[in-house]
């Protein structure tokens, strides 16, 4: 986050009512652009009182590079604030600020003595050293003009996280229960709607939402192919796909009514654009295989390569190819050993693309995401791409043992690692595996703080220029407009298999808590 406070002086006094409107827009900043902001406020005649730096000395005991975070300096409300908060658990209680008044005599520095707990006064001007407590609240900063004729009090606020900001975090309390009593379950996206097969192993249904994160469902009994197998249940743009326990494969636009296409498919792995691909047993050898069929995309299928229990089949495209890839992770090969190896198709070709696998396993979700990126220079938190591979079962001594480790890969499944400790489950969250998993965008409103309750940023009545899309252009400012809204992602988890072989028979949320918070610019 980079934002620095610019002041205008004007002796218009009619300004100071628009400015008090606005302050709530203004005085926000955050940090999700690789470009700083800068944020102009709009100050009265305030007789040389008006303040116009301030920061934190450097501290690498308390928090790396302590001294680049920036603070929101409000002329308006007399408030001084760091509107991204400090990581939860930060040690304020002895912080060296520097503050520059550029007509300022003296500034003084109100607070509770961490020692004794009473009121305690530093004068910075000639005590710039002393450690200011800011532990027991905000501090009260007093101005005083060059000339001793004006004094002007203003509240400092050093706001700390109360949630760990990069934690991956599943709200279980909100879980969504399946729509019906089930036993099997398998999700698939086509669209924007999400297609859940349920089976009670006499009766079939069909469950479609929209929107995971209520009980939404449109639910409804359904005849499936005879023998068919819901966990083979996958989509391409623009259909669904499943199996009977032959392999014999069978489409469907809406869930409801489904066509056999003759074509066999042993093994489902997922679309790719408007094909479906999988593999087939022929007489034991396997072969890589398509639906629409084409014999340029059959090959015999590589040795190592899963042909059950992979994850899900996750697209993407980078920078450096010319069409777009699949790529799966873990599962089980033709001589029935588990893998931990993610494997990729470009459109042609199968490859195994990863030189660092995870620990072999099957059923593993898998999930395009983000995660917060620190600059080890500065204040500043950007975001890298990531797939992030959750869950799991695995055979150890003979024994089947579901999991829920994660891991992540950064170069797009090349190299996996465990992931760091604040992106691992929590130790309530239940080992599972073959689950399924999207990631959804959801709009969030920005919000204005104020005394520690969210309010809506008030703009009617104010004239054109003073709207929250134009102010910052009449003040000199490189911000374009105040961030009123935002697209959260959140992680949605399906159902899935627990240690004791049971269907988890909900579908739970999780999201970073950083994408939670309101971007500022």
């Amino acid at each position: 986050m980079a934002v620095h406070a610019h002041c205008i002086m004007t002796k218009r006094f009619p300004i100071y009512l628009i400015a008090t409107l606005l302050a709530a827009c203004l005085t926000v900043s955050s940090c999700n652009d690789e470009n700083a902001a800068e944020i102009a406020y709009i100050e009265g005649d305030y007789y040389n009182t008006g303040i116009t730096a301030f920061s934190l000395g450097s501290n690498e005991k308390i928090l790396r590079s302590l001294d680049s975070v920036f603070f929101s300096i409000d002329l308006v409300k007399a408030e001084v604030f760091n509107a991204d908060s400090l990581p939860k658990g930060t040690d304020v209680s002895r912080m060296i600020v520097n503050v520059t008044g550029a007509a300022a005599k003296s500034i003084e520095l109100s607070f509770k003595s961490r020692f004794t707990g009473n009121d305690t006064v530093v004068n910075l001007t000639e005590n710039p050293s002393d450690s200011i407590n800011f532990a027991a609240g905000p501090v009260k900063m007093t101005v005083t003009s060059y000339n001793e004729q004006a004094k002007r009090d203003y509240t400092v606020k050093l706001n700390v996280h109360t949630v760990d900001a990069d934690t991956l975090y599943w709200d279980q309390l909100k879980k969504v229960k399946f729509p019906v009593e089930a036993n099997a379950q398998r999700t698939a996206m086509l669209g924007e709607k999400l297609y859940t097969l349920l089976t009670d192993g006499s009766k079939n249904y069909l469950a479609v939402t929209s929107n995971p994160e209520s009980a939404s469902w449109t639910t409804a009994e359904v005849t499936l192919p005879a023998g068919a197998n819901i966990n083979t249940l996958a989509s391409t743009d623009n259909a669904l796909f499943l199996t009977d326990n032959t392999g014999l494969l069978y489409t469907s636009t809406d869930g409801k009514t489904w066509t056999s296409t003759s074509a066999i498919m042993n093994c489902v792995y997922g679309g790719y654009g408007d094909i479906l691909l999988g593999a087939r047993n022929d007489n034991g050898t396997w072969i890589h295989t398509t639906y629409p069929a084409s014999s340029a995309r059959t090959s015999a299928v590589p040795a190592g390569c899963p042909v059950s229990g992979t994850s899900q089949l996750v697209m993407y495209q980078t920078k450096w190819s010319t069409k777009p890839m699949a790529i799966m992770i873990g599962g089980v090969d033709a001589t029935g050993s588990y893998t931990g190896e993610s494997w990729a198709y470009d459109g042609e070709i199968w490859s195994r693309i990863s030189t660092t696998g995870i620990d072999a396993r099957a059923g593993m979700a898998l999930i395009p995401y983000s995660t917060p990126r620190i600059a080890s220079n500065s204040w500043r938190v950007t975001y890298q791409s990531a797939l992030i591979a959750m869950g799991g079962i695995y055979s150890k001594d003979g024994t089947m043992v579901t999991a829920k480790q994660v891991y992540i890969s950064y170069d797009f499944g090349i190299t996996w690692k465990d992931a760091d400790t604040y992106l691992q489950f929590p130790s309530d969250f239940p080992a599972f595996s073959s689950a399924q998993a999207f990631v959804k965008d959801y709009t969030l409103t920005s919000r204005a703080m104020s005394d520690g309750a969210w309010t809506d940023i008030p703009t009617a009545g104010l004239p054109a220029w003073a709207t929250p899309v134009n102010i910052a252009a009449q003040a000199g400012s490189r911000v374009s407009k105040p961030v009123t809204s935002w697209e959260c992602p959140y992680i949605f988890l399906f159902g899935g298999y627990g240690a004791d072989g049971n269907l988890i028979p909900y579908v739970t949320r999780g999201v970073i808590n950083r994408f939670t918070f309101q971007p500022l610019y």
